[in-house]
């Protein structure tokens, strides 16, 4: 007999954070008694939960953060090894070794004898697909006896369309290569499954272009329900949000010309950003008065863990250098710590404020982004005053007046200075690893790096954490671990299903202290 093994199939998962109206089911449909019912499972369970914030390290293998590794495995960060009275309460570095130093095997801890659930967000992000398949399979059935019942189910089956889609964009970049015209059409990505009901099969994995053809396909759909919806929050997906996707998306498959057009469609919608020049009476930059923001998903927090303590993580010295004195940003993003001697991140708020809640790390889309989209779409199509316009257009928001210069660059100097932009304003939430994969594969003036990662074990000495020894290890240029492997609790469960090939990862040396 064949066994459904994929997890998105979990019939029990489907049903089991649903309300009453869902406790008569079949195989393959439930009695919902309105569209209203379909409106609270697709908050309760295809958008990603806003939870309180917590250490990344704390959450592993829980239903708290989304991929949170993706920031580890960045140029962003770097451990920090000061001696100090105290450090992290929960190591990061070690909960999420395999990927902080991109191992073979992203479960396996730092001593090498156990290896940890690697399939946590796979599972999670195809069970709110397959919630998503039913609420498509049922909206269409529901009662609209009124236009504004109408609406609403369009609103409801728009949400759920972008939520889809948005959820194969972020698999498809975490376990498939970056999207190329040429090789995307035998690269492997996940798994696409649409229906509702269960299938008895093993899973097989769709190839890149397939997966984002399907990303453009419910993008689409989205778009042509959520142009004439009210937006509700912003924790509910709108028509703004589904143009700044779609921009996203196509930036990242080289459609420069598209990815121009859905930018400016953003920017006609909603183009606020606030000006760190007026920052007076504001505490931070990232909160929900922050009129730039567009739609969130899912946890904040990570202020808690980039943190600067000892066994924990800062920002990294070389992103600290691409902020220069006139820029606002190096007091209000990243900030050097005088007295512990380290670079803190501060964009979003105090380190252990647990009642911030309000915006994500991972999931967070600010008018910013559709900025520096136009920016970088105009530019490789030799576009180059429509380029410098968007990027001026968001510098003289974030550098000093009194020392506000327009750039004049042109030609690689622009498109370098277009990235590092990015680099500084999208700092930690979650663009930095997608944005590196894509600039390999860039037609238009391709760039990769060699990215260092430490780790250090410590000594508990004298209520004292001293560092004992520091081992270093090193992504190469273009190395195969830009991707993921497949989870491996995946692989045993679908007999056949390809893995990602990476080679292990040696420590390339060893400081002794």
């Amino acid at each position: 007999m064949k066994r459904i093994y994929i997890i998105i199939s979990m019939l029990s998962f489907m049903f089991a954070s649903c309300s009453g109206f869902l406790e008569e089911y079949s195989q393959d449909t439930a009695y919902v008694r309105g569209y209203e019912d379909l409106d609270e499972l697709l908050l309760g369970s295809v958008y990603m939960p806003t939870n309180a914030p917590e250490h990344m390290g704390y959450t592993y293998g829980t239903d708290g953060w989304y991929y949170p590794y993706i920031h580890l495995m960045t140029d962003e960060v770097q451990e920090n090894i000061r001696s100090s009275s105290s450090g992290a309460l929960w190591d990061a570095r070690e909960r999420y070794f395999g990927y902080y130093t991109w191992q073979q095997q992203v479960g396996i801890d730092a001593l090498g004898t156990s290896i940890r659930k690697e399939s946590s967000d796979w599972n999670r992000i195809y069970k709110h697909i397959n919630i998503a398949n039913m609420i498509l399979a049922s909206i269409d059935e529901q009662s609209t006896p009124k236009e504004e019942d109408e609406l609403e189910v369009m609103r409801i089956k728009g949400e759920a369309y972008f939520l889809r889609g948005a959820y194969y964009f972020i698999l498809v970049n975490l376990y498939g290569k970056p999207y190329t015209k040429t090789g995307a059409k035998n690269d492997l990505g996940v798994p696409i499954k649409n229906t509702e009901y269960i299938e008895d099969k093993v899973y097989g994995r769709n190839t890149v272009e397939e997966v984002y053809a399907q990303v453009l396909a419910d993008l689409g759909e989205a778009e042509k329900c959520l142009e004439k919806t009210v937006h509700k929050s912003i924790y509910r997906a709108d028509i703004t949000a589904t143009y700044l996707l779609l921009s996203r998306v196509h930036l990242y498959m080289q459609n420069w010309e598209m990815a121009e057009s859905y930018a400016k469609k953003v920017l006609s919608k909603q183009d606020d950003l606030r000006d760190l020049n007026m920052m007076e009476g504001i505490p931070f930059f990232l909160d929900t008065t922050l009129p730039e923001v567009i739609f969130t998903m899912g946890m904040g927090g990570i202020r808690y863990t980039i943190s600067g303590l000892p066994k924990d993580l800062g920002i990294s010295d070389e992103l600290y250098a691409l902020y220069k004195d006139n820029d606002l940003r190096k007091s209000y993003f990243v900030k050097y710590n005088e007295s512990g001697g380290y670079v803190e991140y501060v964009k979003g708020g105090a380190i252990a404020d647990f009642s911030r809640t309000s915006l994500s790390a991972n999931f967070l889309f600010r008018t910013a982004e559709a900025y520096l989209n136009l920016a970088e779409a105009t530019a490789y199509q030799g576009k180059e005053d429509d380029a410098r316009k968007a990027l001026n257009d968001l510098r003289v928001k974030r550098l000093s007046v009194e020392q506000y210069a327009n750039s004049e660059e042109s030609g690689a100097d622009l498109i370098k200075l277009i990235r590092e932009e990015r680099e500084r304003e999208l700092c930690l939430e979650g663009h930095r690893w997608f944005d590196l994969r894509r600039y390999m594969v860039c037609e238009k003036q391709p760039y990769t790096k060699t990215i260092r990662k430490s780790y250090t074990t410590f000594e508990y000495v004298s209520w004292t954490n001293v560092p004992v020894q520091t081992v270093v290890y090193q992504l190469e240029e273009n190395d195969a671990a830009y991707t993921l492997p497949i989870p491996k609790e995946v692989l045993e469960y679908n007999t056949g299903m390809k893995n990602n090939e990476r080679g292990v990862r040696p420590v390339v040396e060893t400081i002794n202290y």
